[in-house]
């Protein structure tokens, strides 16, 4: 991973910059690196079997974020060929904390954070976090 600093990566999907991507300066817009890595996260679930949302004999469990933090060191335009990595830097068994960074031709333009938790979705309650499920554990990479 030229010009990277993550290591160890578990996870990459190459991205294209679309029009819809951009603002009227022609740069991508913050929403949209929150959303490459979001999609980034979900193909990583995939990738092991999992998903954002999943079902148990107990009922449904999945991953909120409770917080993400995006810092944009070079802007990028339509048609940037992106590579976006994915590290799973935290999993505790009740938080996982994913680590991207959004490289363009081996230089990192965008690095970020994803701070879940493991919840229950009790039908008719608010979600409560949980230890995350044996099952789930059994798939996730240990940082």
């Amino acid at each position: 991973m030229d010009g990277s600093r993550l290591i160890n990566v578990d996870y990459r999907r190459s991205y294209r910059v679309r029009w819809r991507d951009t603002d009227q300066s022609g740069f991508a817009n913050f929403s949209s690196y929150v959303r490459m890595m979001e999609e980034t996260e979900y193909g990583f679930l995939r990738s092991l079997g999992l998903s954002i949302v999943m079902e148990d004999e107990r009922g449904v469990v999945g991953f909120p974020r409770v917080a993400a933090d995006v810092e944009i060191h070079e802007p990028v335009s339509v048609d940037d060929e992106l590579e976006v990595w994915l590290l799973v830097s935290q999993n505790d068994g009740v938080k996982v904390e994913y680590q991207f960074e959004i490289t363009r031709a081996g230089r990192r333009v965008v690095n970020g954070t994803f701070l879940l938790a493991c919840c229950r979705f009790p039908v008719g309650e608010p979600p409560r976090a949980i230890l995350i499920p044996d099952f789930i554990m059994a798939k996730l990479p240990a940082p």
